[in-house]
């Protein structure tokens, strides 16, 4: 069985997923796979900026996804079990945007939504197949698949883009860099059932001294995502770290026992802030973690691997179907690589500001901001920078070459 195509996307998550939903808008041939066995049924990456709302409503899918999801009314901040401060998150966006807030949805959700869109229009994705070579001859691709019965066969692409997350093997194959640094923590992400006093209609963070612990509201009767760091200095190998650690690390950082009823899902991971030195190299190019990642902070990551495949999409569409040269692709690297770099550097300030041990930002983080931040976002300039930079919608290449 050998197939010939204009795109093969290898790796089908929310990247590779929301870039085949553009080529089925825009009517491009594609084939799209991936080694997993289907969607994933974790919540993994649960924060949809107002930006990717924006491409999904061009297409009819913006609803759909609200629908799935939970929106934080406002974000509270703790220490000691006691709630220091509050910030009224309802009207960040208002008047920038139709989605003026940050959804919460569930990744597992996120991906079914857009694979069931796919099928929708008769296509598929090519489930447990797993990319074994690569070539381009500059006319085209050609690709070695390996399929779930240990078969192989030949896909013969116009062009490649790799989805395939951070240990991407297109990457591997273009001989792309992956530059930057590992972040010196070990994070840790839970799935859980939580009775508290603190309500389900916030965003709650807890401000520790060298570490960090926010809850994310969930769609569903008590349900949350935990997302934390241990402290410095923690150096166990992060698959010998059992649930009952990362329990004992957040009442440890919270300074309170919770009622956790169940623990749905939990990893423990480090992270690194990288980023490639090209996301193209001839006829193949690389999206999302593929090409960039770095610390959770600010609910960016995912969002930015979809709007990769937005930028790419519309020019690859235009090239196939004869409406621009081959030259417009060079702006997908030019573009999208600022845009990266400029991404990893907000990431890292976030999360130093969350998570730094320095006594100055410390003391700011628990001293001050959670007393002031409700009153800043009350300041026109303010709300309209932050949900600019937070939300994307703020990105801009007139002046980025």
């Amino acid at each position: 069985m050998n197939r010939e195509t204009d795109v093969l996307i290898v790796g089908a998550g929310p990247t590779g997923l929301a870039l085949a939903v553009q080529f089925v808008r825009y009517g491009l041939d594609f084939v799209i796979l991936d080694a997993k066995e289907t969607t994933t049924p974790f919540s993994r990456a649960i924060g949809v900026q107002a930006r990717t709302l924006e491409i999904y409503d061009q297409i009819g899918l913006a609803d759909g996804l609200i629908s799935l999801g939970h929106t934080a009314e406002k974000a509270k901040f703790l220490k000691g079990g006691v709630v220091l401060g509050e910030a009224n998150l309802s009207e960040l966006g208002v008047g920038q945007s139709p989605y003026p807030f940050v959804l919460l949805v569930e990744q597992g959700a996120h991906e079914d939504l857009l694979y069931q869109h796919i099928k929708s229009e008769g296509r598929d994705v090519l489930w447990k197949h797993k990319l074994i070579s690569l070539s381009d001859d500059g006319d085209g691709v050609d690709v070695t698949v390996q399929g779930p019965d240990a078969s192989k066969f030949s896909v013969h692409a116009k062009y490649l883009v790799g989805c395939d997350g951070a240990k991407s093997s297109v990457r591997r194959d273009l001989g792309l860099t992956f530059e930057g640094d590992t972040v010196e923590r070990l994070f840790y992400v839970a799935d859980i059932e939580l009775d508290w006093p603190h309500g389900h209609d916030a965003l709650q963070v807890n401000l520790g001294e060298n570490t960090l612990t926010a809850f994310f509201p969930l769609k569903g009767e008590n349900r949350w995502r935990i997302v934390g760091t241990f402290p410095e200095g923690h150096k166990k190998d992060e698959a010998d770290i059992p649930y009952e650690e990362i329990e004992a690390q957040i009442e440890h950082d919270m300074g309170v026992k919770l009622d956790i009823k169940k623990v749905n899902w939990f990893s423990v991971y480090n992270v690194h802030s990288r980023a490639v030195d090209s996301f193209s190299k001839g006829r193949c190019f690389v999206a999302g973690d593929a090409a960039h990642i770095h610390t959770p902070a600010g609910a960016q990551g995912m969002n930015t691997g979809i709007q990769d495949g937005y930028n790419l999409a519309w020019k690859l569409a235009f090239v196939l179907n004869g409406h621009a040269s081959e030259k417009l692709l060079a702006t997908y690297n030019e573009e999208r690589l600022v845009n990266a770099r400029n991404l990893l550097k907000t990431t890292d300030r976030f999360f130093e500001f969350a998570a730094s041990e320095e006594w100055l930002i410390s003391f700011v983080r628990n001293n001050i901001f959670p007393y002031v931040f409700d009153t800043a976002l009350k300041f026109d300039f303010v709300k309209s920078e932050l949900f600019a930079t937070i939300s994307q919608i703020g990105i801009s290449y007139s002046d980025e070459s």
